[in-house]
This record gives structure tokens, sequence and C-alpha cells, in this order.
């Protein structure tokens, strides 16, 4: 055992020798760049022109070239270090370097719009082809197309039209897309991706047409020289043409339904033999059987019943029936109606046809009653049927005393009488129909105290005579109003800012949120104010000001309940307008940049600024700016228009970049 262990003492000391000299023989330990390659001979650098020099230069950073694991020169490097010392730097570089924090966010010139032209005047049909104007804003990349999309409901996007380089977009609205529906169009480019905004276009609805009788059945019996009355039920865009197998022809006709009346001397069947519309041709359904009875016996028969079960005293109502057989020349129909036990009598003026339009005398009373049709000549009359006449409805609403929780859900009482089903409207907008019993709760959820009224109830017999009311008391918690921190404490006088808050408890119908500031006397006034669900912009008061700076308290408040938040301190400056001052020389080649440098005073930052070239910067915290100018010939640079935080500036000085050619 003693001698394993020192053999194992003298193993791990060889091991350890063998390691370290290894370390010594190897070469120094480096980080690969860049792969091998082979050694060339670096390119030889391009001697600058003393007058090729920037207004502001960054110093260049020595650099090693580096070698690798056989010590040849990583040429690569070496190329590369030279080259970025070459006084080319450009502006986008430049802002590289700065520290992120400095770097503005609104340093943007470029924006792209596809605006779709008014094109609500258009009603088309599935599978046609329509014309899409639009105009464009920005520079697209001369590859750029556009194509045009439709979306229905769901959201789900096809494209409708093949890539265009300039308006309009010719469009074919797919035929499988269904007709009646709103949808919405948009243009779409390519390079860069941009989207118009989403015009709606209503798509007409191809046409269909089911013929039958004006009661709805399918066949009716008449007698030798009557007319029989048909009815064609049309949907889809109007109008509509059609043709009945009779070979009748309607052109163009914009009533729905649409009427005819026919006198066939014998059994005849009629059908829509075609349809259409501006979308084209359509489907058609139904078939209307007159038989002609020939029976020189009259018969009297009511029809539809159940349509008359309940009557109204005082609203007109029709009674359908058929008369077949051969009647006497002067013959005519009367409704008669009678008590359960009494004797029928005479309720309408005589009439001829088919259908016969009366009411009940208001000196009916509500109760059961019967009713038939009869003719004069000869004299019969129908069978009867069961009637009940119903009297108006009345509604009253309960007097309650009602205390809800914020949030919570109450039910009010009402009472009908008279024929239902009936309905009712409540003066907050709630509304139920087809009620059934009687008493009944409705339910409500007042967000405020509430006083409840009847607006309109009724029931069979239409609107009828309504009354009550009751209060319902709403407990919520107190009104408050917290003005958050502000986004800036400093702001110029006549400018407009943004002031975040956030409320709380219930406000009355009515209420206004406005926003007051100190004036010199240190009384509040009130500020225009414009409201929003998160913030409320309001525009400081343009007073001028005796001081540079003058701190001043700001408030909300609220008028319905009266609230007031926390009163804040702003520092409030004099409209001071800014001042950019632009500064440079410099002489470069044809096709070379430069830097030419600004620098603000006055105002608040950000400052937006356009050059006398066009170039324009909208929204920079940088004080100096440079930035980068490559001009074909010699051009003296000044500012045309400034904007800060206090409103329009003023530009003065100039830079001057001559190009040597």
């Amino acid at each position: 055992m003693f001698r394993f262990l020192i053999l194992m003492v003298f193993g791990l000391i060889f091991i350890s020798g063998h390691v370290n000299a290894q370390r010594k023989s190897s070469s120094p330990r480096r980080q690969i760049l860049a792969p091998k390659k082979k050694t060339t001979k670096p390119a030889k650098q391009p001697t600058p022109s003393k007058r090729d020099t920037s207004v502001l230069k960054k110093p260049v950073q020595a650099t090693t070239p580096k070698t690798d694991t056989t010590g040849n020169v990583d040429s690569l490097n070496v190329i590369g270090t030279n080259e970025q010392s070459q006084d080319t730097l450009t502006e986008k570089e430049a802002e590289d370097r700065l520290e992120k924090s400095a770097k503005p966010a609104a340093d943007s010139i470029r924006s792209y719009k596809i605006i779709v032209d008014d094109i609500s005047y258009l009603s088309v049909c599935p599978g046609t082809i329509i014309a899409i104007p639009f105009k464009t804003e920005g520079p697209f990349d001369e590859d750029n197309t556009f194509i045009a999309q439709l979306i229905d409901a769901t959201g789900k996007t096809v494209p409708i039209s093949l890539p265009v380089k300039k308006s309009p977009v010719k469009a074919v609205i797919p035929s499988y897309k269904i007709g009646g529906e709103v949808y919405r169009i948009q243009i779409v480019s390519s390079i860069p991706v941009v989207r118009s905004q989403e015009v709606p276009i209503r798509l007409l609805q191809a046409p269909t047409g089911r013929i039958e009788f004006v009661d709805g059945t399918q066949s009716v019996r008449i007698m030798p020289g009557q007319e029989a009355h048909l009815r064609v039920n049309l949907s889809g865009a109007a109008p509509w043409s059609f043709m009945l197998s009779d070979s009748t022809i309607v052109y163009q006709t914009l009533s729905n339904p649409h009427y005819i009346s026919v006198k066939p001397k014998d059994v005849k069947a009629y059908k829509l033999l075609g349809i259409s519309n501006a979308c084209g041709s359509g489907v058609t359904s139904g078939e209307a059987i007159v038989n002609v009875n020939n029976n020189p016996e009259p018969k009297l028969e009511l029809k539809e019943v159940e349509k008359i079960a309940k009557l109204c005293s005082g609203v007109p109502f029709q009674v359908p029936f058929n008369a077949t057989g051969k009647y006497k020349e002067g013959n005519h129909f009367v409704v008669q109606i009678a008590e359960r036990t009494g004797a029928f009598k005479t309720i309408s003026s005589p009439d001829t046809s088919g259908y016969i339009n009366t009411e009940i005398p208001a000196s009916y009373k509500p109760g059961e009653y019967r009713l038939r049709v009869a003719s004069s000549a000869p004299y019969l009359v129908s069978q009867t049927t069961n009637v009940t006449i119903v009297s108006p409805t009345t509604t009253v609403l309960q007097t309650d005393s009602l205390r809800l929780g914020e949030n919570e859900t109450g039910e009010l009482s009402l009472k009908f009488a008279g024929g239902g089903p009936w309905f009712v409207l409540l003066s907050d907008g709630t509304y139920e129909n087809n009620i059934q019993e009687s008493p009944y709760k409705i339910k409500v959820k007042p967000l405020y105290d509430t006083n409840y009224q009847i607006t309109s109830a009724g029931g069979l017999c239409g609107v009828g005579k309504f009354s009550g009311s009751t209060k319902v008391s709403v407990k919520s918690a107190p009104a408050s109003i917290t003005l958050e921190k502000l986004p800036q404490n400093l702001v110029c006088s006549g400018s407009t800012i943004e002031i975040p808050y956030k409320t709380e408890g219930r406000y009355n119908q009515g209420n206004k949120f406005v926003v007051q500031i100190t004036d010199k006397s240190g009384r509040f006034v009130t500020l225009p104010t414009t409201v929003t669900p998160t913030t409320m912009n309001v525009k400081i008061s343009g007073t001028a000001l005796a001081d540079t700076i003058r701190t001043q308290k700001i408030r909300i408040i609220s008028s319905s309940p009266a609230v007031s938040s926390a009163i804040e301190e702003i520092d409030v400056i004099a409209p001071d307008k800014a001042v950019g001052e632009v500064s440079g020389r410099a002489t470069v080649t044809a096709g070379r940049s430069t830097r030419i440098q600004l620098k603000f005073k006055n105002g608040l930052p950000p400052w937006s600024f356009t050059l006398s070239d066009g170039t324009a910067i909208n929204g920079t915290f940088l004080n100096p700016y440079l930035i980068s100018v490559s001009p074909t010939s010699t051009t003296e640079y000044k500012i045309s228009s400034l904007k800060s935080g206090c409103g329009s500036g003023s530009g003065k000085g100039s830079a001057v970049v001559t190009v040597d050619n």
C-alpha cells in the first residue's frame, strides 16, 4: 500500500512538469477574429487632401495588427482598420457612436401613406371589376407595386387585383362573395409594406323570387270571371324584373312584395320563369294554382281564423274567406258578430271581394264572441269562429323604495291589464317585450340615483295607458381625482401639454372636468381643456410673464360633484423663441461627405428644423447637432425653419461646403 502511494506522487509530479513544458513552448494566446488568409501586401492608402477636412473630426484610434496562431499578420483586420481611419464618417456612424441615452427617438424624416379615394358611392355585384383610385405620400421604391385586398366581416383578407405601379387599381370582386353584406377594401404596397385605410363597400345581392297567393297559400278556388290575387316575394337588390309562366313580364319594379291580379278561364298554375336585377339572373320558387270552379252551388268558408282569434275595439282587422260557386248579380258579403247567446249583427260595409276590412265598434265590451261571414244573393252564412274582444292595455309601475350598491342589479314591479302579450319601455331606455305574466319583475342596473317612469307600454291593442314612478338610489364610493406625475415641470407659456389623471367613484351625468392654474394674483383660472379617458390636453395661459420663469400652481376640478385634485406646481417660462446657428467650412471632392454643425439656444427641446437644401430633422434633443451632407456642387447651408417646445424660432449663420472637382 505504501509503495502504491509513492508511485502516485511521482506520477502527478511527472504530469505537472509535462503540462508546464507545453505551455512554455506554445504560441501566445489570441482570439481569432477572422479566418486564416494568405498574407497579402496591404493596399496603399491614399493621402487625403489638406483641404479635405470636416468641421468636426473624430480622432483615429491606433489598432495593432493581429496575428494568427502561426504568427501571420491578419491582413483583414489591418485593411479594416485603415478603411475606418479615413475621413468618411457618415452621420449614421457618428450617431451610432453617441451614447444611446442621448440619441433622440424622433429623428425621422420619412413617412409613407396610401390614401384610398372615396368609393362610398360604389355598389357592385360579386364577380364584377371595379377601379379603386388612391393617392400616395412618401418616396416609395421604384420597384414598388400596389395591390387591392378585400376584407370580410371576420377579418379574412384576400387579394383581388394584380400588382400595379400607380393609381388606380383594377380589382375583381370574387364571385363567391355573399351579396347584401358590407366588406372593406384596402391598398397594400410592397416596398415598403404600407397599408391604406380600410374603406367600406357594399356588395349587391342576386335576386330571388317566390310566387304564392296573398294569404300565403299555394292554391285558391274562384268562380268563372272572378279574379285571383298573386303575390311575388322578392329579395336581393332592387329593382327587379321577372316573367310569369303566362308570359306576363314585369319590368324594373321597386314594389316588394309585388301583387298581380289574374282571371283565368280554367284551372291554371302560375310560376316564375325567371328573375333578374343589376347582378343578373336569380333563383325562383313556388307555384300558385288557381282552380276555377264551374259548380253553380255557392259556398262560403272562413280562412285563417287563428289570425282573428283576439280582436281590439276600434282597431281595423281583415276577415279572409273563400266564396265559391255561382252567386246572383248584386250579391255582397258582410261580417257579422254575436255574443255567446245573442243574435248576429253586421259590423262591416257590404263588399264583393274575398277580404273584408272592418273593426269592432266601441260599444262592444271585452269578452267572448262569435264571428261569421254572410252573403246576400243567395243568403248564405259561413261557419262561425270564436273570437275574444280584449281591452286596451294599462300598465302601472309600482312605487317602491329601492337602494342598490355600486354595480348591483335591482328589480322593479310592473302590473299589466288588458290584452297581452305586453311590452314596456322605461325612462332609462330599458325595454322588454313579449311579457306573458302580471305582475312582472323587470331588471335595472343604474349607475346613479335614478327616477324611473314608463315612457311607453302596451299590448295586443297597441300602446295603452301607463302610469307610476319609483326612485332607485345607488350607493357608490366618494368621487376623487388624482393628478398623476406631470410629464414635464418646465413649460412655455402658450404651449399645450398633456396632464395624466385618474378618477374614482361616480360622477353625475353632465359632469365636466377642467384644469385650472393660478394667475398673477394667485387666483385659480380655468384653462382650455380637452378631456380623454387618461389625459387632459391643456393650453398653458399665454399671459405675458414679468419674470423669465414663474412657479404656478395647477389642479383638476369636476363640476358634478364638485371635487378637486391635489395641487401641483409647474414652472412656466416666457415664450422665448429658439435660435439655431449653423456653422462649418469644408472642402470635399465630388461624391464625398462632410458634416456641418447646428447649435441651439433658448426655447425648449426637442428642436425641429429644415435646412435650405430641404433636409428636415423632426424633434432632436442633441445640442450641438451634427449632420452629414454630400453636395454635388459648392453649397451654402442655412436654417429655413425652426421649431421648439416654445413654438417657431429663427436661424442664423451658415455653413459653406466647397466641392473640388
